[in-house]
């Protein structure tokens, strides 16, 4: 499972855990039973630093897998995420697994590898959110390692045809063509300045865009965020 998929995961457990609490004190209130609301507020805070501690331990694990030197140590993790799980017949999940150890062959520079890894899943199964991720990953790498806009942003329509809604690599595919608009924009900012190939690939995007109007110092500014985010993503050292 990736990191923003956890994230969401550990919401909705927190949510539903929280909707709980808070049903149970408000039977306990009914019934006079005040009591329960001090222990309550202790449970849910201790809840609440439960989930932000795991969080932070999976950023900080995402984080420190981006600064290894190859990204072997990223694709065997999410390896090992595909067999738990096809455990648990969970639909779909070689085709996930697939695009995000692809996606961190291509920010690594690996464009062989990144195929071998999309090879690896049965597409034509797939649903067709994760065929329109497979594009969007094959068009980043049309800009990567073919220097090629147009058939990138040709990829990234073909996507776009599968899966109406926006993803931040198909925005940042986008932008860094040139064919980014005012809300591809905003999204991809809210996406830098965060760990992990997303961020980078969107930081990079937002620094050739700053390049392209003048804009110096955001440019600057976005290829640190690149840099800090997968210190290793090969365009964000070009």
């Amino acid at each position: 499972m990736s990191s923003g998929k956890q994230m969401i995961a550990l919401a909705i457990i927190g949510g539903v855990f929280i909707a709980l609490l808070v049903a149970g004190i408000a039977g306990n209130v009914v019934r006079g039973n005040y009591l329960a609301f001090p222990i309550a507020l202790l449970v849910l805070a201790f809840a609440v630093s439960v989930i932000w501690v795991s969080i932070w331990f999976n950023q900080r694990r995402v984080q420190n897998m981006f600064q290894q030197a190859t990204p072997d140590r990223l694709i065997e993790h999410y390896h090992s995420s595909l067999l738990r799980a096809q455990a648990r017949r969970i639909p779909n999940a070689d085709a996930a697994t697939a695009d995000l150890a692809a996606l961190a062959a291509t920010v690594y520079g690996q464009y062989d590898r990144a195929r071998e890894e999309l090879a690896k899943a049965n597409w034509d199964a797939a649903a067709p959110m994760y065929r329109a991720r497979r594009l969007d990953v094959l068009a980043l790498m049309a800009l990567l390692e073919d220097r090629d806009g147009a058939a990138a942003v040709g990829l990234a329509s073909e996507a776009r045809a599968l899966e109406a809604a926006p993803t931040p690599l198909r925005d940042a595919v986008l932008i860094a063509a040139g064919e980014g608009d005012a809300e591809s924009l905003k999204r991809a900012q809210k996406v830098a300045g965060r760990v992990g190939a997303l961020a980078a690939v969107s930081a990079w995007a937002l620094s050739l865009y700053s390049a392209r109007n003048g804009q110096s110092e955001g440019a600057e500014r976005y290829q640190k965020l690149a840099n800090r985010a997968a210190p290793h993503f090969s365009a964000a050292k070009a």
